[in-house]
């Protein structure tokens, strides 16, 4: 791995994850722990292309997660503690537009090249981050896919009006140039080449990231042999493939997930009337909602409350749906009320073509029916912490495993898996993951706030008008302009700066505790403190600090006597990739 933003100074410490759980919430949050607070620092001060380089440290889809990631790290984001969260997915697609759309050429790093080869089964997300970490230590990868084109569900799944597949193809290229070689069209398992073929060819581990790519079915009657009754997954590859044949005049889609969001919405601007039939309420959706929302803009209907019973049949095509009206009872497993039938309350709906949306699962037959590997109860291939199977040398990840997952959890799950295939070649012991993990302290100026920063607003993405989004897949968010880019990145609390405290000097004048708007400084009476605090503070009394509520705006900076400094905490979790950093605990 090239990291060209590991800093030549600095303390090294071990850190707490529970401390950078706390504090640096975004990036923590973030599967992949992407430097979400240097990255967007990056964007204030207008150095895009640094940006993008600190992104692929931890990323190799910046492109595409910029489109069409979840950004769960959002949630965590303390601006929304106050206010609306920073917009941190749409900052990063306007860095990757940037470097796209200017043409802008990032050459690979320099990399001691190993004798050692690794195989990858299945080109999407886990398959190509593993390959990518991989071929930056050194091994020589071969992506094997069964597929015509690379990237999994990204390339089929995901409608083209949501994700361009040039930006997929942006990323790819990148990870291509690492010296990955991706072999499409090339199934692995029964009846041609098998996994122990690859051993044999020389390959000293295997990564299995097929990926969960069966849709599962309503069972129901007259489900079997129905013209017009499809897996969502089958109509959107078709679509995606480039069918773009209207699949009946009145279209049914089962489900409430976000695969069911895509295919309703994919149908709407190929039919005249598309619409959801889902058993619980809007509010259980487990799709995103803003992605809800954008359906009910292009006038996507919906039946809740409502469970498919039956399909009516006539001359063995859809004539229509049998449903049953259903109520929330007590929660279930995932916390959501539980959908209950309510007795004779049947109602039928007329529709010509139904879309299975309810799930997804592993496709496990190219194993072969003595394949030997764990499966759970689940259908998905058994793994450990560290992706290890039960058979020597075979690792697995991604969807294969987690069942239906996000891309950013794949990509994490990918450089899981690159850091065990590593150690596992080289001999080394595979430990279990890390209570504590090394940080990089960096001496930080205070900088005065910008101006109008607490009244700034979160600013919104343009969207194409519904009105122009009929007929066609052309691009429905059109992406933050620069001027936008620019002050949003400034709404960031830069929550990886951290205030530090020399209490042995402090003059307990109270001035920080004073000015603090949020109580994260407070000088209290030793005497009502417990004895952790004592080694560090004078008889008379001390500062205590709060640093997961400190919002950095540098009100305490003018310290009389200067015991008061700002330390950015520089967390690398890709940072063991590269051996000469590594520091033993």
């Amino acid at each position: 791995m090239n990291h060209a933003t590991i800093p030549k100074k600095g303390m090294r410490v071990l850190l707490d994850l529970d401390w950078l759980q706390q504090n640096i919430r975004c990036q923590h949050r973030c599967p992949a722990h992407m430097d979400v607070p240097g990255y967007i620092r990056l964007i204030s001060q207008g150095k895009y292309i640094e940006s993008y380089k600190l992104m692929r440290e931890t990323n190799p889809f910046p492109a595409v997660c910029g489109y069409v990631c979840p950004h769960p790290c959002e949630s965590k984001c303390k601006r929304g503690d106050f206010d609306r969260p920073v917009a941190i997915d749409a900052l990063k697609r306007f860095v990757t537009d940037h470097v796209y759309k200017n043409k802008i050429n990032i050459s690979p790093p320099n990399v001691t090249q190993r004798e050692e080869k690794v195989a990858v089964i299945g080109a999407g997300p886990a398959g190509l981050t593993a390959a990518n970490d991989l071929a930056g230590m050194g091994y020589q990868v071969t992506v094997f896919e069964k597929e015509s084109h690379v990237g999994g569900m990204m390339m089929w799944a995901i409608p083209s009006y949501r994700l361009p597949r040039e930006q997929i193809m942006f990323d790819v290229g990148h990870i291509v140039a690492r010296g990955v070689e991706i072999k499409t069209n090339t199934p692995i398992g029964s009846p041609g080449k098998t996994i122990q073929d690859l051993f044999k060819e020389g390959y000293k581990a295997v990564f299995v990231a097929v990926g969960a790519q069966k849709g599962k079915r309503l069972e129901i009657p007259g489900e079997e042999g129905t013209q017009g009754v499809m897996d969502c997954l089958e109509f959107l590859k078709n679509v995606n493939a480039g069918d773009t044949r209207s699949p009946g005049k009145k279209v049914a889609v089962i489900g409430g997930g976000n695969s069911a969001i895509d295919a309703v919405r994919t149908a709407k601007r190929l039919c005249q009337e598309a619409f959801i039939v889902y058993r619980r309420t809007r509010e259980e959706m487990p799709a995103l909602p803003w992605e809800i929302e954008e359906a009910e803009h292009e006038g996507v209907q919906f039946q809740f409350l409502s469970a498919p019973v039956r399909i009516i049949t006539e001359n063995g095509k859809v004539k229509a749906l049998e449903c049953v009206k259903m109520r929330l009872g007590k929660p279930d497993s995932s916390g959501r009320r539980r959908p209950e039938p309510v007795p004779h309350s049947e109602f039928t709906i007329e529709t010509d073509c139904i879309i299975s949306a309810i799930s997804q699962e592993a496709d496990l037959k190219f194993l072969g029916e003595r394949h030997g590997l764990n499966i759970t109860k689940w259908g998905t291939i058994s793994v450990d912490d560290n992706l290890f199977t039960n058979k020597q040398g075979i690792f697995a990840g991604g969807d294969v495993t987690l069942g239906p997952s996000t891309i950013i959890e794949c990509i994490a799950q990918g450089h899981t898996a690159a850091k065990t295939i590593d150690k596992y070649i080289r001999g080394d012991d595979v430990q279990s993951p890390k209570e504590k993990v090394w940080v990089t302290l960096l001496d930080n100026e205070f900088n005065e706030r910008e101006e109008n920063y607490d009244a700034v607003p979160r600013q919104q993405m343009e969207t194409l008008p519904a009105i122009e989004r009929e007929g066609t897949f052309d691009l429905v968010e059109l992406g933050l302009i620069e001027s936008q880019a620019k002050m949003e990145a400034l709404r960031c609390l830069k929550c990886d700066l951290s205030i530090n405290v020399e209490t042995n000097e402090c003059i307990l004048c109270g001035r920080c505790s004073m000015v603090c708007p949020v109580g994260a400084l407070k000088q209290v009476d030793v005497s009502n403190e417990g004895k952790e605090y004592r080694p560090f503070v004078s008889r008379d009394g001390m500062v205590i600090k709060y640093t997961d509520v400190c919002i950095r705006c540098g009100n305490c900076k003018d310290c009389p006597v200067g015991v008061i400094t700002l330390k950015r905490v520089l967390w690398k979790p890709n940072e063991e990739l590269n051996k000469t950093l590594e520091m033993e605990e």
